[in-house]
């Protein structure tokens, strides 16, 4: 079995985990003792270990049509440490074990999907149709509109 190695981004400080806003409650994962699973982190995504150490394991990435071969050394995430996926430009699939003989619980916080181009053009149409003299005002041809009437 290859060795473990410790992930520079795991902390146990709660107060540095991502705040960002989540649309749905935590997934909570068991693990049983030798089990495995492949989870797929989204972007904004952190990987928290509430019970038990979980040996993360990395896919290959994409890189446009190839794949980055080797993959990263697996690592080892003791519970109350997490992994957050902040920054990266798209997902990852991971695979989680339970090295040990006793159980694991691993939490997994999405973060809100950004709007999307559709709800960023309907929300500056709105703006703009809801008050042009307001816009007008603000753009500082308010008093030149007031005069030619």
């Amino acid at each position: 079995m290859p060795s473990l190695q410790p992930f520079p981004l795991f902390t146990r400080s709660p107060c540095t985990m991502s705040t960002h806003s989540t649309t749905t409650p935590p997934l909570t994962q068991h693990l049983a003792p030798g089990q495995g699973i492949w989870i797929c982190l989204h972007p904004g995504s952190t990987l928290r270990t509430t019970r038990g150490d979980v040996a993360v394991h990395w896919g290959p990435q994409a890189c446009g049509q190839a794949s980055q071969t080797p993959p990263p050394p697996p690592t080892l995430l003791k519970a109350g440490q997490h992994l957050p996926w902040n920054g990266q430009a798209q997902a990852a699939w991971i695979q989680l074990h339970n090295p040990r003989d006793c159980p694991a619980e691993i939490q997994l916080m999405e973060a809100a999907p950004a709007p999307g181009l559709w709800q960023k053009i309907w929300h500056g149409l709105r703006a703009a149709l809801q008050s042009p003299r307001k816009v007008a005002k603000d753009s500082g041809h308010g008093s030149a509109l007031h005069a030619a009437r």
